[in-house]
């Protein structure tokens, strides 16, 4: 049995080549996928299958991190010239194919944390909007899920976080900073995508131990929350918490097609 969640970062471009550009690799795979017999499935079949224990399962969910808009619209970046969204090298993959994929965009929720990084991080470039939410949604291609309200981001001047401690999300260890952060932000996204998220992606892929063992056994459902994800750097397995399942992450789990097909073959 194989069922990978695999993440792709739309901003992770420093070059043109697989190994230093997430969109140059999610166009490869999309490929590997196809010649080595792996089906690609949303979100909730991926987290079904894993507890069917079918040997025959090869499957792979796809989710995008952070939620740039990026993920959906072509763009020029700034070094590396002309750039396909992630939507539009999935649309070219199914109209060669006949296929339909889908995957799942874990997005930062809040407009100013989002707006702030977007200033710092990337000048000014207005990368960050949330105004592609709605039709990606309502295309039922890529569904928005919830990566957290602020990721309390180190590029922040105040965060969600009591003490102002950002840059990790394990610290996220009360009932008021885990609402802040989770609850509001599903609240944010179901009323600007036009539907309530049911995975939450950890930021880093961190989480502390109140979250996932209280909160979210507690809230998720409250939340519309159905599990969360880390990145453990492994396929999913039967007995996986729902609340930290594993996900594979490219550039810090692989860095090229064998080192994909390895570590989903080793499933």
């Amino acid at each position: 049995m194989t069922v990978a969640v695999l993440t792709y970062h739309a901003f992770n471009i420093s070059g043109n080549e697989y190994h230093n550009n997430d969109h140059v690799a999610l166009e490869s795979d999309l490929r590997v996928f196809l010649d080595n017999g792996f089906e690609v499935v949303s979100l909730d079949k991926a987290v079904e299958a894993r507890q069917l224990c079918d040997v025959d399962q090869r499957l792979v969910a796809l989710t995008f991190d952070d939620g740039p808009s990026l993920d959906v619209e072509d763009f020029v970046h700034p070094s590396c010239g002309p750039q396909k969204s992630f939507y539009n090298v999935m649309q070219q993959f199914d109209r060669r194919t006949g296929r339909t994929t889908v995957a799942s965009a874990f997005v930062i929720a809040s407009p100013h944390a989002r707006t702030e990084m977007d200033r710092v991080d990337l000048g000014g470039r207005d990368w960050w909007h949330d105004r592609w939410w709605r039709s990606a949604t309502d295309s039922g291609r890529i569904l928005i899920e919830n990566h957290s309200w602020d990721h309390n981001h180190p590029s922040l001047k105040e965060t969600a976080h009591k003490n102002n401690e950002s840059g990790r999300f394990d610290n996220i260890d009360n009932l008021a900073e885990c609402d802040a952060e989770v609850r509001q932000a599903s609240d944010y996204i179901a009323r600007t995508a036009g539907r309530r998220p049911r995975y939450l992606a950890y930021p880093w892929g961190q989480s502390s131990t109140y979250i996932r063992s209280e909160y979210l056994p507690r809230q998720g459902q409250s939340i519309g929350l159905h599990a969360a994800f880390g990145a453990q750097g492994r396929c999913l397995a039967p007995d996986d918490d729902r609340w930290n399942l594993p996900r594979l992450v490219c550039g810090a789990h692989w860095r090229s097609p064998d080192e994909l097909l390895s570590l989903l073959e080793a499933a």
